[in-house]
């Protein structure tokens, strides 16, 4: 069934995988039925489970009579779902998800049209499945016909590894996840892999019945332009709202480094500490010496708490929201603009390494998928360093970009790398040797150990950038993933996602910039500093970027609620009611904070529901 919708897609929407070649097509089709498999063994496990159990009521007409009209429900439910998928397929590009809970939020009103638009086609589906309960009822009795024999207790025992092996996709890391469709980088590929079903199962549930339409449509997205739009840009297609582009064609290309810090919060980074009348720790000596060579933010923040948050804002500027699955487990489905993928169309090789398990967060599928070429993980890191890893965690930092350095020193250039370090994530190990700032005593005072080590295998990577001699046609961007969650004690709701950022490019002056800036931003700043041609999509806008500077903003998650701070005070929202605020400056208008938070919401979750984010790379190339 799973196969006759997949064929289906492919046949009433071939325009969508034209660029699939033969071979593409059948893997895609092949990794299909990794995610059948799964979809239809948790679908029907309970019913397998209750057919093999080793009693003699087990075998009895009624029981089994039962469990057979539960299959057939759910054969049902899968059918419809399916075929009402294929219908929507056409009209977003992508499969259905987490916009169902409109179905819950207005049950008669969603009837309604599916009534109206698909009248004649619901009509045949469900006499379809009327002439098929009947061949169902047939099959049942003719098993009842017979005389089952109790099933032995070992059965079950020896189905359930199979099962498990199907529900999971694998036999180590994560189960499967929307995201491991796109293992191939290819969206088209991804697409005719996922199903209806496997979608809605795996981002239904992570969605919230939340209200998105807060003004005028054309109110919102003329909001969001003055938010994210720098002077130089242009709308390309009122149809996809975040979609910039500025048309300054460069011959040449800077190379892009970006290190993605993990846990690393401003309160620890001297060269911040100063700026804001704390001080020294002692803890980032290079960090703060290569702040006097770039631009180093200080009042930048994160889009969440978790390092997903981190990775969609960076990897394709775009914030995790309520009711929105984060990266890796839906969000994928819609086009994004991805580093990686911009870096590829202006003709970058790519590169990404993380310090922890190969498929930790699903990065590698996530790293494909956003356009990296290469990847490494812990295992391929340790292997490359001849060094053993952190225990229970992943490689170390050094290992790390010491294995990143050899990378880019050996890459066709112009280069994009990214690297996501790992060793000041918990439980903040040191390797033997490193010296110990401060006793082991606290949890505090390891993770600021952790630090001093992180800050130390930083400084040995930029050296060895520099003896190699690519720092110097390199855009550098390091800026923390998330904070690290320690010492939230009588901290505000922004100092709660207060991270370091520093820029180091060719030809930009090194300056402390002291303005709200946001984590968002990074994609656009990369581009900006790179000189990239290619339009993208994102909530950000360049770094660099000062102008309408007291408007600028920086919107965060945490749990279910959204904050947006600005230099004027601060607004959080549950996108019900504003929840909490705070003046900073005389004369903030709080409401007008509040309302370009929730213009950025309606923009950002209308255009991934409809999947108006990014036209696709052949999509613009038309445009542009």
């Amino acid at each position: 069934m799973f196969s006759a919708a997949r064929a289906a897609l492919y046949g009433i929407w071939p325009q969508s995988f034209q660029d699939l070649s033969t071979g593409a097509l059948i893997g895609a089709c092949l990794r299909g039925l990794v995610l059948d498999a799964s979809i239809i063994s948790i679908g029907l496990a309970a019913v397998i489970v209750a057919l093999l159990l080793p009693f003699e009521f087990a075998t009895r007409p009624a029981w089994r009579a039962i469990w057979a009209w539960i299959a057939f429900a759910y054969l049902c439910i899968v059918v419809l779902i399916c075929a009402g998928d294929i219908a929507y397929f056409g009209n977003v590009g992508r499969h259905v998800g987490p916009e169902l809970v409109s179905f819950v939020d207005d049950p008669a009103l969603m009837v309604a049209i599916v009534w109206e638009s698909y009248r004649w086609a619901t009509v045949g589906m469900l006499a379809a499945l009327v002439v098929l309960a009947f061949g169902w009822r047939r099959l049942m009795r003719w098993d009842a016909s017979l005389e089952p024999a109790r099933a032995p207790a070992w059965t079950l025992l020896a189905l359930a590894p199979l099962m498990v092996l199907a529900m999971r996709g694998n036999l180590t890391g994560k189960p499967v996840g929307i995201v491991d469709a796109f293992v191939s980088g290819s969206v088209s590929a991804g697409y005719l892999a996922l199903s209806g079903p496997f979608s809605i199962a795996h981002s239904f549930l992570g969605s919230a019945n939340l209200r998105t339409n807060f003004m005028a449509w054309d109110e919102a997205v003329a909001n969001v332009h003055a938010q994210v739009f720098d002077p130089a840009d242009r709308a390309i297609d009122p149809l996809y709202p975040l979609l910039r582009a500025r048309g300054k064609p460069v011959t040449s290309h800077p190379n892009v480094v970006v290190l993605l810090l993990e846990s690393w919060d401003a309160d620890v980074v001297d060269a911040v500490r100063a700026e804001h009348g704390q001080s020294a720790l002692g803890l980032t000596p290079n960090f703060d010496a290569l702040s006097r060579q770039g631009v180093l933010f200080t009042n930048l923040f994160a889009a969440g708490q978790r390092s997903t948050h981190g990775l969609l804002a960076v990897l394709a500027g775009l914030p995790s929201l309520p009711g929105v699955p984060y990266l890796g487990r839906g969000v994928e489905q819609s086009r994004l603009s991805y580093l990686g993928q911009l870096a590829l169309s202006e003709g970058y090789s790519t590169y990404f390494l993380q310090g922890s398990t190969e498929r930790s967060f699903r990065i590698d599928a996530i790293a494909a998928l956003a356009g990296f070429e290469h990847y490494m993980g812990k295992e391929s890191i340790a292997a490359a360093s001849g060094h053993k890893s952190m225990a229970n965690w992943g490689a170390w930092d050094n290992d790390l970009l010491q294995t990143a350095h050899a990378q880019f020193t050996s890459a066709k250039q112009p280069f994009l790398g990214m690297a996501f370090t790992a060793s000041t994530h918990l439980p903040f190990q040191l390797p033997e040797g490193h010296p110990r700032q401060y006793p082991d005593d606290t949890l505090q005072h390891s993770y600021w150990n952790s630090m001093h080590y992180a800050d130390w295998a930083l400084g040995q990577f930029l050296a060895s950038a520099r003896a190699a001699g690519y720092f110097d046609n390199t855009v550098f961007v390091l800026v923390a993933d998330h904070c690290s969650g320690i010492a939230l004690q009588g901290k505000s709701p922004p100092q709660m996602h207060h991270i370091p950022c520093l820029v180091i490019a060719p030809g930009l002056a090194p300056r402390i910039e002291r303005g709200i800036r946001s984590q968002l931003d990074v994609l656009a700043t990369v581009a900006d500093l790179a000189h990239w041609d290619v339009p993208f999509a994102t909530l950000g806008r360049s770094l660099i970027d000062k102008s309408n500077e007291r408007e600028r903003g920086a919107l965060c998650m945490r749990n279910e609620i959204i904050m947006r701070i600005e230099a004027d005070g601060w607004v959080s929202h549950d996108l019900a009611r504003r929840l909490d605020s705070k003046v900073e400056l005389d004369g903030a208008d709080l409401g007008a904070i509040e309302r370009r938070l929730l213009a950025a919401v309606q923009v950002v979750i209308t255009a991934l529901n409809t999947n108006r984010v990014e036209a696709g790379r052949l999509g613009m190339s038309a445009t542009r």
